[in-house]
């Protein structure tokens, strides 16, 4: 049952809530309204059916333990899908989320280093699914490892206006997605996830090879990325977390206060430039504050109900 036909019997109940993707040009009109009332906050109910879509700023490569379904996708037990279910306390959850993915991914197969496919990610959806978290667009146009690239003090001069040109072509695609997700699963309300800083907006440190005035450049296309995300949320009727507000001083070179790892893999921490687990609840946490209108009783790790779990097996 969905959230919303659960909402007329629960108003009493404590308040809290490989082919590719169709680009279409960013000019196109938005739907009539968003899927719901985007100011008001869901209340708690039971039976919530969640799916988690994303890449690996959604999976969390090399956070704590990494799932097996697939190996390929390197998607952690402490992602912040993993965290949302278990504070939400749903009743189904399927996180597909998966390192490398596009937009693409969503309605194509995906193909592994280990040779492996991965079904289309918006096949984890269905009729009954209540609740849809996506968190990708970094990897269209090869985005985020030109960033990297960028930040690294010795590739050759970034072209910055042909990344935020691809930036700004994301939007079409998340509204894209948006939408796919909808038709699919028209009762659930969904969240797109923007990408958290990763790199400083003022100053540098001994992570970053670049130096600060560099790292401008790179932040500015960030910040259009996650404006992107923001146009194809909204413009698809979706609802967006905009985690670069709340993750001013948590990049790579904030020290014990980063959300971010460094250029370092670090097997349990983190992928190299990726979410650290405090990085992941982080995120869990603005989106438990946007469906419920609480906060939620943070967890040092995510144990949501193994009963609720529903693994990918690709």
């Amino acid at each position: 049952m969905s959230t919303r036909r659960r909402l007329a019997g629960l108003l009493g109940v404590l308040a809290l809530a490989a082919s590719t993707t169709s680009a279409c040009s960013d000019g196109a009109a938005a739907p009539d309204g968003p899927l719901r009332d985007l100011t008001k906050p869901l209340p708690v109910t039971t039976g919530i059916d969640y799916v988690a879509l994303g890449d690996s700023f959604s999976a969390g490569p090399l956070i704590t333990t990494m799932r097996n379904d697939p190996t390929g996708c390197y998607r952690s037990r402490d992602n912040y899908p993993a965290f949302l279910a278990d504070w939400l306390d749903v009743e189904s959850y399927t996180d597909v989320t998966c390192s490398g993915a596009t937009t693409a991914d969503l309605t194509g197969t995906m193909r592994l280093l280990d040779g492996t496919r991965t079904a289309p990610q918006l096949d984890a959806l269905s009729a009954d699914t209540d609740l849809v978290t996506l968190g990708m667009g970094g990897n269209d146009f090869g985005i985020y490892e030109s960033l990297i690239r960028c930040q690294d003090g010795a590739s050759a001069p970034c072209d910055v206006g042909r990344l935020e040109a691809d930036a700004r072509k994301v939007a079409g695609h998340v509204r894209t997605a948006v939408r796919d997700i909808a038709r699919i699963a028209p009762d659930a309300d969904v969240y797109v996830v923007g990408y958290p800083d990763i790199l400083p907006t003022d100053g540098t440190c001994s992570a970053v090879g670049a130096s600060g005035a560099d790292l401008g450049s790179v932040a500015a296309v960030a910040g259009t990325l996650n404006d992107a995300l923001r146009r194809g949320a909204e413009a698809g009727g979706a609802s967006y977390i905009d985690m670069e507000a709340v993750s001013e001083g948590h990049d790579v070179c904030a020290k014990g206060k980063a959300w971010v790892n460094g250029p370092r893999l670090r097997p349990g921490v983190a992928a190299p430039f990726h979410p650290k687990i405090n990085g992941m609840r982080a995120v869990a946490t603005e989106l438990f504050r946007a469906v419920t209108g609480d906060d939620p009783d943070v967890t040092e790790y995510a144990e949501p109900d193994p009963d609720a779990t529903v693994t990918n097996q690709g």
